[in-house]
């Protein structure tokens, strides 16, 4: 069997892409915050952070449009009446799934320039809706004594949800780009 050139081509890009998004995230986290290799004027352009306080904003309003006294405290936190809380760390932005969509999507053949920006914001919004609604059932979980928070990996499951749908979204995609170009 051959493997053929744009395929190998393709691939290239995409781990190419995929390594610099998800590392290069990483290595913008580590010289943003203080101590260490900190490189002050990051924190002007901070994304990370921004992302986290947006998913920690939503999951916030979505909790108190359902009726519950939630808060944010801090940068990383959300609590529901004092009693419950979660803390988004870096490993639950979902880096990695993002630089996995935005890397798909950037060097899949096929498509127009305008097609794909749309495509990787759909996936982005998506994404960020669906770990939105974790924290959020997460906290409200942790607070009604739905399950053991230590007993439950809800990290995993969240990934095996968010693949699975990620996946769907990507036979989606894909069927929309090749009727694009039929």
């Amino acid at each position: 069997m051959k493997i053929s050139r744009a395929y190998i081509l393709f691939l290239v890009k995409f781990l190419g892409l995929y390594c610099a998004l998800y590392y290069g995230t990483y290595a913008f986290i580590g010289l943003s915050v203080e101590g260490g290799r900190y490189i002050a004027w990051l924190k002007r352009v901070d994304y990370v952070s921004a992302y986290r306080n947006t998913i920690l904003y939503c999951a916030e309003q979505l909790l108190q449009v359902m009726g519950y006294d939630a808060y944010r405290q801090g940068n990383y936190y959300l609590y529901i009446a004092g009693k419950n809380g979660v803390q988004l760390i870096y490993e639950c932005l979902g880096i990695g799934m993002l630089s996995f969509w935005i890397a798909f999507v950037a060097t899949d053949i096929g498509g127009t320039v305008k097609g794909k920006l749309k495509w990787m914001l759909v996936g982005i919004c998506f994404i960020t809706l669906l770990n939105i609604t974790r924290i959020s059932f997460l906290l409200l979980s942790a607070y009604k004594q739905w399950l053991n928070a230590r007993a439950f990996d809800h990290h995993t499951v969240y990934n095996i949800i968010l693949y699975c749908f990620v996946f769907g979204l990507l036979y989606y995609y894909k069927q929309r780009v090749s009727q694009e170009v039929v």
